[in-house]
C-alpha cells in the first residue's frame, strides 16, 4: 500500500522502497486516521416479544404495582410501531384505565409507536380532564402522519388550559401543517403566547406585517417571539426583514433582542445582508 502511495506522489517521481521513517510516518498515519473515522458502534435493534412475552407485559399494565406497570409501558414502547400486539396491548391498557401517572407513560409509549391502531385512543385521552394527560397525548399525536392526528390537534387549540394550546401548537408546527394558521393568528390577537412561534413558522409571510401591526395591543413577548420567527424564515425577502428588525428594535424587553441575536445565528458566515447590519446595529444600542 506505501509503495503504491508513493508512486503516484510528488512531480511523476516514483519510490518503490520507501525509508522506515517514512513506513513508519505512513502508519502512524493510518493509525491515527484510522482512531479518528472509527464507525459509531452499531445500536443493536431491538429484540421484538413473542405474543406469550406481551400477554406477561399486558398483565403487569394492568396489575396493581405501578413501577411495574411503568416497566412494562417502556418495553413496550421500545418495540415501536412493527409489534402490533405491543401497540395492542398499551391501547388495551388505556382503555381499561388507570392512574393519571401511568396513563402518561403508557401515552409516552404509544408515542414512540406511531402505529394508526392508537389514533383513536390518543384522541379520546387529548379531550382528559387533567391538563398533564392531554399535553402528552398531543405529544403522542404529533409524530403520527394520519390526518386525523392533525384534525385532534387543531382542536385542541382551544383548549382552556394555556400548557395544553401551546402543546399544540407547537406539535402543528413540527409537523408543518398550515392549516393550523388561522386559529393560531386569532390566538396571537389575543396575546396568546403558545401560539406566537409557531405562527411565525407556519403562517403566510403577509401576515408578519398584520403581527407587527399589534404592537402595544398585544404583548410584548408575544409579539417578540411571532416575529423573530417570521424573520428566521429562509423564504422571507430581505425588504421584510428590515421592517421586523425595526419593529423588534422598537419592542422594550429581553425578548425582542433574543429575537435579534437568534436571526443574525441564522445569517450564514460572510452573507452581506442589510437587514444583517440593521440588527447588529440595534443589538450594540441595546447593550450601551
Amino acid at each position: 500500500m506505501a509503495a503504491l502511495v508513493w508512486a503516484f506522489a510528488g512531480a511523476g517521481m516514483v519510490e518503490a522502497r520507501p525509508s522506515k521513517r517514512k513506513r513508519a510516518d505512513s502508519s502512524a498515519k493510518t493509525a491515527i486516521a484510522a482512531a479518528t473515522t472509527q464507525a459509531e458502534p452499531a445500536v443493536p435493534p431491538v429484540k421484538q416479544l413473542s405474543p406469550a412475552e406481551v400477554q406477561l407485559l399486558l398483565g403487569a399494565l394492568v396489575g396493581t404495582d405501578e413501577d411495574a406497570a411503568t416497566a412494562a409501558s417502556i418495553k413496550l414502547g421500545e418495540q415501536g410501531g412493527g409489534n402490533v400486539a405491543a401497540v395492542d396491548a398499551l391501547v388495551e391498557a388505556l382503555a381499561l384505565g388507570t392512574t393519571p401517572s401511568l396513563a402518561v407513560n403508557l401515552i409516552k409509549a404509544l408515542g414512540k409507536c406511531k402505529h394508526a391502531k392508537s389514533l383513536q385512543i390518543l384522541a379520546l385521552y387529548a379531550g382528559n380532564r387533567r391538563p398533564e394527560i392531554r399535553v402528552a397525548a398531543i405529544g403522542a399525536l404529533e409524530g403520527m402522519r394520519e390526518d386525523g392526528a392533525a384534525g385532534v390537534l387543531i382542536e385542541r387549540l382551544g383548549d382552556q388550559d394555556a400548557s395544553v394550546r401551546a402543546a399544540a401548537a407547537s406539535a402543528l408546527a413540527t409537523r408543518k401543517d398550515t392549516r393550523a394558521s388561522a386559529r393560531l393568528w386569532a390566538l396571537v390577537q389575543k396575546s396568546d403566547v403558545g401560539a406566537a412561534a409557531p405562527l411565525g413558522q407556519l403562517g403566510a409571510l403577509d401576515l408578519a406585517a398584520k403581527v407587527a401591526e399589534l404592537r402595544g395591543t398585544i404583548d410584548d413577548v408575544t409579539l417578540a417571539n411571532a416575529l423573530g420567527e417570521f424573520l428566521k424564515r429562509p423564504d422571507a425577502p430581505d425588504r421584510l426583514r428590515i421592517d421586523l428588525v425595526r419593529t423588534l428594535g422598537r419592542v422594550p424587553g429581553a425578548e425582542a433582542t433574543t429575537a435579534l441575536v437568534e436571526y443574525l445565528a441564522t445569517v450564514p458566515d460572510g452573507e452581506a445582508r442589510p437587514s444583517k447590519q440593521e440588527a447588529e446595529t440595534l443589538i450594540e444600542q441595546r447593550s450601551r
